[in-house]
């Protein structure tokens, strides 16, 4: 046999066993729960951190993604899209809703610091976290979503399509467009001069 026929055998496997997963799930199986929360938290959370203003409110947004993913367990339809993608897409809403919910709520201040600037006395690498943070803000959702799954998550193109449920071709281009208007709002902070 071939290493090709081993290397599709092994990905029909891994298929198999994300679409027994699902299906275990769907059935709010609590072990297949415990191994998606398992296998997807830490990608969950580091996916609604950088968007949120604090670690305790990311951890707190990123239990509710599972507690909703959970609830509605039932209308999740396993097409091989990876129950990451679906997660993903929950984090991504969640963490929408709860920026709208503080700025209601009166805490705009909250989500001004979002875009202040640094300390004058902070450390370099302070500063560049807080104008990337700040410049990922100017971007659309997609574009967010496109370079947080790339650089934050370490996800190839091919995943990240997957995950986003697009071509190959659409997530090399949102990610260049993202890119270049992530150097357009770092070129008004400063950087590229010189």
């Amino acid at each position: 046999m071939s290493d090709a026929g081993v290397g599709n055998e092994g990905a029909e496997s891994g298929r198999d066993d994300a679409e027994q997963l699902a299906r275990r799930a769907v059935r709010r199986d609590r072990d297949a729960w415990g191994e998606i929360f398992e296998a997807h938290y830490q990608s969950v959370y580091t996916f609604v951190r950088y968007r949120l203003q604090g670690a305790a409110e990311a951890e707190d947004v990123a239990a509710q993604v599972f507690e909703v993913a959970y609830r509605g367990a039932d209308r999740f339809d396993y097409r091989g899209v990876p129950i990451e993608g679906w997660l993903i897409g929950i984090a991504r809403n969640l963490a929408r809703d709860h920026i709208k919910k503080l700025g209601r709520r009166g805490y705009q201040e909250e989500i001004d610091d979002l875009n202040a600037p640094a300390e004058p006395d902070a450390a370099p690498s302070v500063d560049l976290r807080n104008d990337l943070e700040a410049a990922m803000h100017h971007l659309t959702e997609d574009q967010q979503t496109v370079l947080s799954l790339r650089f934050l998550l370490d996800r190839s193109v091919a995943e990240t399509a997957v995950l986003m449920d697009r071509s190959e071709d659409a997530v090399k281009n949102l990610q260049r467009r993202a890119l270049a208007a992530m150097q357009r709002a770092l070129a008004g902070s400063g950087y590229g001069e010189g």
